[in-house]
């Protein structure tokens, strides 16, 4: 398994865009200069105005996608506020140009479909941050009131479509749980209004190989041992306590506030930001009934917390709500990429543990696998008795409140690697039946050279009759038999 890089090493490509930092007190951060050294300003007031929209990580990887656009500007000539016709002619230009995409437009549609080749030198999921930063950057732009069109992100034609479509939907003002709106609120969010889209043959799936018993047994396995080495420290314990137990993403987790932490005094859970939630802390996430949760976030909070705050802080009642709850040893805020280092120091002596190499995010797939097979055992799955309906049922509020998807539909996409990884397991089973075979029956080679031959030549020709021995189950045995009574000598 390749080595897991950060969402801004992904997509960072080469670019002509200098950086400033700006003196203490500025209201911006950073400056960014061209090659004549003059400001962008679009995309510093970009950078300043993005602060206080989510996370500092989203803005930094969108920041790494937006040097290479502004660069391509530059080079073009094209300005960055232009009306969306000639934005849209430059956006084309630069996936085709700069990032070695082919480009398919779809006229129908007032659209185009970006396809990637072997030249393309960012990641599938990479390039969908790519359109997503560019997305942003004039979403932010035109509420600031800085760009005078509309998003030339969007397609006009689906934009109006889309809003015809919902205004003739029957009963469109009814929830979905009322069951007589025609299409769900979801599937209505989802309809395509992108002017760029990207060719995708197929969804994402889990990889079937780490739904395997063995694969899981390994990463539970590899849990263990960095749960109980003392080489780990408490902070990076308490993260894996709650990655392993809430299913949470990483950045959730490593970007937990204080003020999240305390839930308005509700024990046992957690309020922490959801992906596409903007920096607000609207996903809860559920641990009371793992104290073991609780004790290495206690452990944390009393032993090691206070030595990296900068105030030497022992109560939490003292901290600001929106301060982290996790810090660095600088006294800094922790992240995603402070973690990834500890994670890979320990856990790569531990790969002979599991038989793949799997990635913290992969506990968050685990966690919904095992989850949906305790869920099946539970409405009586292998019996008569088993209640599809109830199964359902509680599948699809599991998705909806305890991972917070926005789509109902997500579930499926794991129901549907279990069934392929009970294929999985019979292939296994039968594989290692074939391998036990091979093992109880000796080699000609071998049986030669460890029965001597004693003198007697007779013995050692190949065409000498000898009784057959038959490493088979009884099903082929009885096969065999039938031949041998047929043709009236042994196969």
């Amino acid at each position: 398994m390749p080595t897991t890089s950060s969402p801004t090493q992904q997509v960072k490509l080469p670019s002509q865009v200098r950086r400033v930092r700006g003196q203490a007190g500025d209201i911006y951060e950073l400056i960014f200069l061209d090659q004549q050294d003059r400001i962008i300003v679009p995309l510093t007031e970009w950078y300043r105005l993005r602060k206080e929209q989510g996370p500092t990580s989203t803005r930094s990887t969108y920041l790494a996608c937006l040097q290479s656009y502004f660069a391509f500007l530059s080079e073009s000539e094209c300005p960055w506020n232009a009306s969306p016709e000639r934005l849209r002619q430059a956006l084309i230009a630069f996936h085709r140009d700069s990032l070695k995409c082919h480009v398919r437009p779809q006229r129908e549609t007032e659209s185009v479909e970006i396809v990637m080749t072997r030249e393309t030198p960012l990641r599938e999921s990479s390039l969908k941050v790519m359109r997503a930063a560019l997305r942003d950057f004039y979403l932010v732009m035109r509420e600031a009131g800085l760009y005078a069109f509309a998003n030339p992100l969007s397609s006009g034609v689906l934009v109006a479509l889309k809003r015809d479509q919902e205004r003739t939907l029957a009963n469109k003002g009814a929830p979905d749980q009322a069951g007589i709106r025609e299409e769900t609120h979801e599937q209505s969010r989802r309809r395509p209004t992108a002017f760029l889209r990207q060719h995708q043959p197929q969804g994402w799936k889990p990889e079937i190989r780490k739904e395997l018993a063995d694969v899981r047994q390994g990463i539970h396995a590899v849990l263990d041992v960095l749960l109980e080495s003392p080489e780990v420290s408490l902070r990076e314990k308490a993260v894996l306590q709650l990655l392993q137990s809430t299913g949470a993403r990483l950045h959730e987790i490593a970007f937990m506030t204080i003020g999240g932490y305390q839930n308005k005094g509700v024990a046992g859970q957690a309020q922490v930001m959801n992906k596409g939630s903007y920096g607000r802390e609207v996903k809860t996430i559920y641990f009371a009934h793992n104290p073991r949760v609780q004790e290495a976030l206690n452990a944390y909070l009393e032993q090691m917390r206070p030595l990296h705050d900068p105030e030497g802080r022992r109560r939490l009642i003292d901290v600001a709500p929106n301060a982290s709850l996790f810090l660095t040893e600088r006294g800094t805020s922790y992240s995603p990429n402070v973690f990834y280092w500890h994670w890979y120091r320990h856990s790569i002596p531990l790969q002979a543990l599991c038989p793949v190499r799997f990635s913290p995010h992969d506990l968050r797939h685990l966690f919904v696998t095992e989850y949906l097979m305790k869920l099946k055992l539970a409405c009586g799955a292998g019996t008569q008795s088993f209640d599809a309906e109830k199964y359902l049922r509680e599948r699809e509020a599991f998705g909806k409140t305890i991972m917070a998807w926005r789509s109902i539909h997500t579930i499926d996409i794991y129901d549907q690697s279990r069934e392929g990884e009970a294929i999985f397991s019979v292939l296994a089973g039968y594989q290692q039946d074939l391998a036990q075979r091979c093992s109880a029956v000796q080699s000609p080679q071998v049986r030669s050279a460890s029965t001597p031959c004693g003198g007697a030549e007779a013995a050692c020709l190949p065409n000498q009759d000898a009784p057959v021995v038959w490493m088979h189950d009884e099903e082929t045995l009885n096969w065999i038999k039938s031949m041998d009574q047929q043709t009236g000598q042994p196969w």
